[in-house]
């Protein structure tokens, strides 16, 4: 197993461990034993629980603003751009759910040091990515003049938490769950549709029709089948 092979498998390891038994309940004995390897070789790679906890929350948020940084550096409009990279975000959570466990409920339990801080600050610098296409849109009259901050915080945390009730049994597909929250945000930020942005006017319909299907489909299981635009639902 090559070494970039094992670190994978110690972090999916771990994180699947800390979601299940929270920071204070997880154990290194666990750990290696979930990813059948010795205490004395997972020690090759860190040297205790709370540097594993954090490398977990670092490739988390690595990976996160991976998926969102190409769509935030993009010259789309600040409002196509939200709505890309809310679906980016959305299908990257359920993608890695064990990872996102309740970070700031947990980091309770973590010593102070600067690789915290550091974390902290690295969440920042995520989040921040959002916070300024929505000011960039409420600058350019796309969006509602909301409160960035508390904007911000309402979207991350309902992204986040996507954990907490998901299933892979469940109706829909990751990319559906992402269209469906985007769309949601989206056409709740939006002021105005841009008269001659012919895009944008598009995708506000296509989400309008993605959204009254869906309402269709949910009424067509308490009555008989119903028919949207021709198509049997």
């Amino acid at each position: 197993m090559v070494e970039h092979d094992t670190w994978q498998v110690i972090l999916d390891g771990a994180s699947q461990v800390f979601t299940e038994r929270g920071y204070k309940g997880a154990t290194l004995d666990e750990i290696t034993s979930r990813i059948k390897m010795t205490k004395g070789a997972l020690y090759h790679y860190v040297s205790s629980k709370e540097e594993l906890w954090l490398k977990c929350h670092i490739y988390t948020l690595d990976k996160a603003t991976d998926n969102v940084r190409p769509i935030y550096e993009s010259s789309l409009s600040p409002d196509i751009k939200l709505y890309e990279m809310i679906k980016a975000h959305v299908q990257g959570v359920i993608g890695s759910a064990t990872y996102y466990t309740n970070y700031s409920f947990e980091k309770n339990f973590i010593p102070q040091s600067v690789e915290l801080q550091n974390l902290s600050r690295q969440r920042d610098e995520f989040e921040q990515l959002f916070s300024t296409v929505i000011r960039d849109g409420i600058e350019l009259n796309i969006f509602y003049p909301v409160d960035v901050k508390f904007a911000k915080l309402a979207l991350i945390g309902s992204m986040n938490y996507i954990t907490n009730w998901y299933t892979p049994q469940g109706k829909l597909s990751p990319l559906e769950i992402a269209e469906k929250i985007a769309g949601f945000f989206f056409t709740g930020f939006l002021s105005r549709p841009a008269k001659n942005d012919g895009l944008l006017v598009n995708l506000v319909e296509s989400i309008s029709d993605f959204l009254e299907k869906e309402r269709l489909i949910q009424l067509a299981e308490k009555t008989d089948l119903i028919e949207y635009n021709g198509e049997k639902l």
